[in-house]
């Protein structure tokens, strides 16, 4: 495989693609088009529900039908044989990429910045913001948390910046196991920093001083002059206790991205995938599963996503019209602040997200600190929300709060006999009976509604859903609509 992949599909007709194009019926005469997958989609479902074969697996199936490039992220061992088959049974296998230690493609996210946007300080500033991006993983994605915490994050990010300023500048080619050794050799105490020894086999003095003598304009001038005032007058006088924290705010990501398969795959000298490639119709499956890899697989995928949300938020969309998508079945493990921005523009880029998960709960516990205001700034921007069987107290709360409320009649009655004694026991004594409506505004949706969805499987293959989509009426005259889908075997 090489960068000029081309996909083995003839050029679409015009229209193909247009954002008012269906991609698949959830009943009849309630279509889904191109345009509200661009939405952004949410699949909620407990464990066994039907979420991953029933609305899931139609989605997939209908971008690939359709011709969408795209990525496809994993978490079990089986998700790439279950995408594979979809491949296969779209007629794709020719636009089929697999990255995985197995196979022969490599990528260099560096170098991927420094193709799409060229020039040291856009490169910095993306590559910092990625690196930031990645170290959520690390510390349980905790930042903006207390201030303490958001002091470290600030410094490490200030740290990140001006060492790949220096490496940027220069040396003909950057990498992460650049950037940690120039990190971790930098000086201690501002003795360090007069001393002929530490500056001999410092690599970040060389780095430095690579840096100075290299040709710059004013600009980066000027910003290599911070950069050389933080390693060399700040970063020496922080106490030994923040310098420590601060630099493994930073060095937890770096030390991983420089050893093994996070370095073999993601800091290539010769990469011969991109994001790109996926605007000509390759379908890429990243096979690091986390279950299987954990830390490393979270790590490798992160980074993908993030690089291939950028590029799509870069692509000139009239150039290159094919829509692409980014799918994530247990998306609580790849989760990152990140998404929330990118997924407020997701539409414009022709990007279509698709996330699923077990519950509200379980991206809490993903996002860690703040996570409320998190969870539901990426929910918001994730317009259509299909609802499998569930029991999730908060799911199911968060569900009806969607739908809302609608207004209710409810009718009330009651009777009564006068008497006593024996006579009332026997039917003695006037009876009498009363009867009214009362009207209510009570959620369109009560629990009973949720967790009694069927579940799919044996003998009938069918598994039910509420698909809701924000802004939209349904044919049932209602924001959202229960459907039956067919779960393929």
């Amino acid at each position: 495989m090489g960068w000029l992949f081309k996909s083995k599909q003839k050029a679409a007709p015009i229209g193909k693609w247009d954002l008012a194009s269906p991609l698949l019926q959830w009943t009849d005469g309630a279509p889904w088009t191109i345009g509200d997958a661009c939405q952004g989609t949410q699949i909620f479902g407990s464990t066994g529900s039907g979420k991953t074969t029933g609305s899931l697996s139609a989605i997939c199936r209908a971008f690939l039908q359709a011709g969408f490039g795209g990525l496809f992220l994993t978490a079990k061992r089986e998700d790439a044989a279950t995408y594979t088959g979809y491949v296969r049974d779209a007629g794709r296998m020719n636009d089929l990429l697999v990255f995985s230690p197995d196979n022969q493609l490599r990528y260099n996210f560096v170098d991927a910045e420094l193709r799409g946007d060229g020039g040291a300080v856009g490169l910095v500033e993306n590559l910092t913001a990625l690196l930031m991006t990645v170290t959520e993983l690390g510390d349980g994605k905790n930042g903006g948390g207390r201030d303490s915490e958001r002091y470290f994050r600030l410094e490490g990010t200030r740290l990140a910046r001006n060492g790949l300023l220096a490496l940027v500048l220069g040396r003909e080619r950057v990498t992460v196991p650049d950037l940690h050794r120039l990190i971790t050799s930098a000086p201690a105490s501002p003795e360090h920093v007069q001393s002929l020894e530490w500056q001999r086999g410092s690599f970040c003095f060389q780095c430095l001083q690579a840096a100075d003598k290299a040709s710059k304009n004013e600009s980066q001038r000027a910003d290599f002059d911070l950069a050389l005032t933080y390693f060399l007058n700040e970063w020496p006088s922080l106490s030994s206790r923040t310098r420590s924290v601060v630099q493994s705010t930073l060095t937890s990501a770096t030390d991983l991205l420089s050893r093994g398969a996070a370095r073999d795959m993601l800091s290539s000298p010769t990469p011969n995938i991109s994001p790109a490639m996926c605007y000509d119709g390759a379908i890429v499956i990243a096979d690091f599963p986390v279950l299987v890899y954990r830390d490393v697989g979270q790590l490798i995928q992160v980074i993908l996503k993030f690089c291939w949300q950028r590029a799509h938020s870069r692509r000139d969309v009239a150039a290159n019209p094919r829509p692409t998508f980014i799918v994530a079945d247990e998306s609580h493990l790849l989760v990152v602040d990140a998404d929330q921005t990118f997924q407020t523009t997701a539409r414009s880029t022709r990007t279509a997200v698709v996330y699923a998960t077990q519950s509200i709960s379980t991206y809490l516990d993903a996002f860690g600190s703040q996570a409320e205001p998190k969870v539901h700034t990426l929910l918001g921007n994730l317009q259509t929300q299909i609802y499998h069987q569930q029991t999730d107290i908060r799911t199911i709360q968060y569900t009806q709060e969607v739908i809302g409320r609608s207004r209710q009649f409810v009718m009330s009655g009651n009777s009564s006999r006068d008497g006593d004694g024996l006579a009332s026991l026997f039917g003695g004594g006037e009876s009498g009976a009363s009867s009214g409506f009362s009207e209510i505004y009570e959620f369109e949706l009560q629990a009973g509604d949720l967790n009694s969805l069927a579940k799919g499987g044996p003998p009938h293959w069918m598994t039910e859903a509420i698909v809701y989509q924000g802004g939209r009426r349904f044919p049932n005259g209602r924001t959202w609509l229960p459907v039956q889908l067919t779960q393929k075997r």
